[in-house]
């Protein structure tokens, strides 16, 4: 009778030991929370692809209609990307001041692309186009990077580029 006993307390602690173990593998496991990538990186995907792809015909907003009316923008076949660069191509050479016009297009662009917990930035040859901040970059525990090249044809004899355009996410 006296083996039999210590069997049952033998099995009894490794049971006990065994459910303590498993119990601090699941605590320990699912309290580590990191951002998630794969959706912030699927929109930064997204975004880069509705930059490269859509045409400014394509965008109904009233700041794009305004810039086609006054003549700033002279082209609607321009891709998103391409109309970008023509616009820093008239700041950088001086021939118009189109920083705040850069700064409004990009917002009409990206409203309901971007989602509202994530911060983002657009820049233009490492110059600031526009942001959109929601938290610090600094202080962000996952930032994603997407460089595009875009090249410009001004008129028949001159193509302005390369230009890259960054667009960086972070959350």
């Amino acid at each position: 009778m006296n083996k039999r006993g210590a069997y049952f307390f033998v099995i009894d602690a490794l049971i006990g030991a065994s459910i303590i173990f498993l119990s601090l593998i699941i605590i320990f496991n699912t309290n580590f929370s990191s951002p998630e990538s794969n959706p912030t990186l699927r929109m930064m995907e997204d975004y880069t692809d509705y930059l490269v792809s859509t045409r400014v015909r394509e965008i109904q907003g009233p700041i794009t209609a305004k810039l086609v009316s006054n003549g700033n923008i002279t082209n609607v076949d321009n891709t998103l990307l391409e109309q970008l660069t023509e616009f820093y191509y008239l700041n950088v050479t001086g021939a118009r001041d189109t920083t705040n016009i850069m700064w409004d297009f990009t917002d009409e662009i990206s409203k309901g692309l971007v989602s509202e917990q994530r911060s983002f930035s657009v820049y233009v040859n490492k110059t600031l186009v526009y942001e959109d901040i929601d938290s610090v970059l600094d202080q962000s525990r996952l930032v994603v990077n997407s460089k595009k090249i875009s090249y410009k044809r001004i008129n028949d004899t001159f193509i302005y580029g390369p230009v890259i355009i960054e667009v960086k996410l972070w959350v």
